[in-house]
């Protein structure tokens, strides 16, 4: 019973920390929430970047706009998530060649549209370009690299909005961890 109790708390200890590992790929310290929020968006764009430059940096707050735009809470930009996305972006090679690549790519879509930059297209122009590649992303079924490289800034514009203060208290009206009185259990509407 005791080498049950010792290895076996030792295999569970490694197990739980490789699935935290896989299903978090930055330090505990760094995830969004936790940075107090007067430092998701304090500095100007150009100091906070770690791999996008200003242009770049734009273009993905335009994206990230596009994706969760302001309604009763702020944009995606107003959460800090260009910010984050950024964070996220310059600790993984393979994702920094992902982006750079789709930004290059929606530059030369905008010129089919009419512009020089996506940032510079009107709303519609642009929303006509991300429309295509939000739903292939949602499908699952394509490989093609602009397609990819949406369906990354989409999940870490997600991951980063509702892992920001506005995202997970002010949107989604998360208290904290609360001590109940008492549990009333599920109450199914009929």
């Amino acid at each position: 019973m005791a080498s049950y109790s010792s290895d076996r708390r030792s295999v569970l200890k490694i197990m739980g920390a490789i699935g935290a590992t896989c299903a978090y790929p930055y330090a505990g310290d760094e995830l969004f929430a936790q940075v107090p929020s007067e430092h998701q968006h304090a500095a100007p764009a150009h100091e906070i970047g770690r791999f996008l430059n200003e242009p770049d940096f734009r273009a993905i707050s335009r994206i990230a706009d596009l994706i969760i735009p302001e309604t009763n809470t702020p944009a995606a930009s107003g959460a800090g998530v260009p910010q984050y996305i950024d964070l996220v972006i310059a600790q993984n090679v393979e994702q920094q060649q992902l982006v750079a690549d789709g930004l290059r790519w929606l530059d030369a879509e905008a010129g089919h549209h009419g512009g020089k930059k996506f940032v510079d297209l009107l709303a519609d122009a642009q929303m006509a370009i991300l429309e295509p590649l939000c739903q292939a992303a949602d499908t699952g079924n394509s490989i093609a690299r602009n397609v990819q490289f949406f369906a990354l800034i989409k999940k870490l514009t997600a991951d980063g909005y509702y892992t920001s203060r506005i995202g997970l208290i002010d949107e989604l009206g998360y208290k904290g961890n609360a001590v109940l009185n008492s549990f009333d259990g599920c109450v199914h509407e009929h």
